[in-house]
């Protein structure tokens, strides 16, 4: 897990040149923009390649077709770099063999962005306030987290919480619990959909699978009874 969270500035897993799900802290001046430029200039024949310029470290981590790639602050320990994208690519490679994802030959920009959001909070420890905050672009590096600062205003729950109390810190606490409440529901509706896709997924591959055994036995019978028909029993045996 990574010590600060903060030292993240950008994580994301592409196809190719196609970016399927992406974490952004605006924060620090990285755009979709920069990113893609990124991506679209993925070192070839290299598993991983690693560059620091302008005191921020670009990290590609790589197993064709797909490319997991990071731009951290330099002072970020390699270790801890190099780990936290080991546990994505660990993540979608699991994703990739339980059968979440169907066609590979198709995947859009962004596809994977609801499995990338859950998969992030999971390895940094965090929920999807971290994620909201970051993509609001309000940071307190100096604690290490993201501090929460709505896109579209105070939330309406934060405003009657005011309104019903003459005191400011429990109206402000009262505003968290509302935003917590919130972030769980989020987290829990996301756990219950992989749940059900999951599931779908599993009975689809048993389905697979048994197809695919009942045409190997038939397709071995019939090549069985043309043996026999051509060695005329087993005389091809025992002459």
């Amino acid at each position: 897990m990574i010590s600060n969270p903060s030292l993240v500035f950008y994580a994301c897993i592409a196809n190719g040149s196609i970016i399927l799900g992406e974490f952004l802290s605006r924060e620090q001046g990285i755009s979709e923009v920069l990113a893609q430029q990124c991506v679209d200039k993925t070192p070839p024949y290299h598993s991983m390649f690693s560059h620091t310029v302008s005191n921020r470290t670009y990290t590609f981590l790589i197993n064709d077709p797909f490319t997991y790639f990071g731009i951290f602050d330099k002072n970020i320990q390699k270790s801890e770099l190099l780990g936290f994208l080991n546990r994505i690519k660990s993540s979608f490679e699991e994703i990739f063999a339980r059968g979440l994802v169907l066609d590979f030959d198709n995947m859009a920009s962004r596809s994977l962005q609801s499995q990338f959001d859950a998969v992030f909070c999971e390895i940094m420890g965090l929920d999807l306030e971290f994620l909201n905050s970051s993509r609001s672009g309000s940071v307190d590096s100096a604690r290490g987290r993201m501090v929460v600062a709505p896109l579209l205003g105070k939330p309406k729950g934060l405003k009657k919480k005011k309104r019903a109390s003459t005191e400011r810190g429990a109206a402000d606490g009262d505003a968290k619990d509302v935003n917590g409440e919130k972030k769980v529901d989020v987290c829990d509706d996301k756990n219950a959909l992989y749940a059900v896709d999951r599931q779908k997924v599993k009975q689809i591959w048993k389905k697979h699978v048994w197809v695919v055994l009942a045409l190997d036995l038939i397709i071995c019978v019939f090549l069985f009874g043309i043996w026999l028909l051509v060695c005329q029993g087993f005389q091809c045996i025992d002459g």
